[in-house]
Parts: C-alpha cells; sequence; structure tokens
C-alpha cells in the first residue's frame, strides 16, 4: 500500500475564488507524511459492501458523528483555514456532486 497525493491548479477558481494565486517559482511542490498510520478494508471482486461490516472500528457509531467539543474544534480550523468548498460553488456545480448532499 502507499500514499500518493496530487497537485491540481485550481488558482482560476478555488483560491479564494481565484483571488489567490500559485506561486509556481517555488516548485516542486512537495509533501512529506509522517506518523501516518490507516486502515483499510481489502476490495474483493469490486464489492465494498463488506466494508460497512460493524467488525471495522470506522463503522461503529461513534466515528459517524462529532461531539459537541470535537464539532466546535472542527468549525474553528474550518473558519480559519478553509478558503473554498466546492459544495457552495452553485455556479461551478449547479447541481452539486453526490458527497455534498448528505
Amino acid at each position: 500500500m502507499q500514499i500518493e497525493g496530487s497537485l491540481y491548479d485550481g488558482e482560476s477558481w478555488a483560491t479564494d475564488g481565484g483571488r489567490t494565486k500559485t506561486n509556481w517559482t517555488q516548485a516542486p511542490f512537495r509533501a512529506h507524511f509522517q506518523g501516518f498510520d490507516i486502515d483499510g478494508c481489502p476490495s474483493q471482486n469490486s464489492s465494498i459492501h463488506h466494508c460497512y461490516s460493524p467488525k471495522y472500528w470506522w463503522n461503529r457509531g461513534k466515528f459517524w458523528n462529532l461531539d459537541s467539543t470535537r464539532w466546535r474544534e472542527y468549525e474553528v480550523v474550518r473558519k480559519k483555514y478553509m478558503t473554498y468548498n466546492y459544495c457552495l460553488d452553485k455556479p461551478r456545480y449547479p447541481i452539486p456532486p453526490l458527497e455534498c448532499l448528505s
């Protein structure tokens, strides 16, 4: 298993509505992952239904919702660092992507 990342040039629309530009003179851009641990569910013949089993820790109820403390912490980080939310970009996505509907 490996972790990959990609850099997408969305500066014309995703960075504060295109106001913040990427400084391409700083390339190459690098990402470093450390202390990263991941659990997963192996796919079987392209079926993922077994991945919803309660035997996996992430399917337990406490991991599906944030408690009030974690929700407040999430909101602080979101307000401080999130500059674009494609779920709210109605001009670009008049029909919201499926992951935005829940």
